[in-house]
């Protein structure tokens, strides 16, 4: 009878294999996924050791200038887009459009 109890206990069915219940698959993958989760965020963290974060000045002045060229870009193409659109408009008014 004790020997029974411990092939039940360790999942054989008398045969005294120590393989345990198997698990249906979706559960398997439940727990694949879990634990291929948990994996991801370990690596993450020790990833994130090596990432070398700018300091706060650094910060400041390459905001600065990332704000600065775009209102250069923002002026430069509002320049080029008038200039085309009067070519354009000449152009069409010449060949006797009207626009």
């Amino acid at each position: 009878m004790a020997q029974a109890v411990k092939s039940i206990a360790s999942g054989g069915a008398g045969t005294g294999g120590g393989e345990g219940i198997a698990r249906p698959a979706w559960l398997e993958r439940i727990t694949g996924s879990f634990q291929d989760f948990r994996k991801f965020l370990h690596d993450v963290r020790g990833e994130m050791g090596h990432v070398t974060w700018p300091s706060p000045p650094e910060v400041r002045s390459q905001t600065l200038i990332v704000i600065v060229t775009i209102f250069f870009f923002g002026a430069f193409f509002f320049v080029v887009d008038g200039a085309f659109g009067r070519l354009i408009q000449l152009i069409l008014n010449k060949f006797g459009h009207s626009a």
